[in-house]
């Protein structure tokens, strides 16, 4: 079972992001992890499309 809470702040706003959830920062978005976090974190670059 993962365990784990990252709390990032994506445009001076923090989110909660839990175990086995997924959240999209668009690119260019001012983003940082937030204090207390902690867990695995994955990047993963995807090519915009249209």
């Amino acid at each position: 079972m993962p365990d784990g809470r990252m709390e990032p702040v994506v445009q001076d706003a923090p989110v909660a992001v839990g175990p086995g959830e997924m959240y999209r920062v668009p690119a260019g978005t001012a983003h940082a992890v937030g204090p207390g976090s902690h867990g695995t974190l994955l990047i993963a670059e995807v090519p915009e499309t249209g």
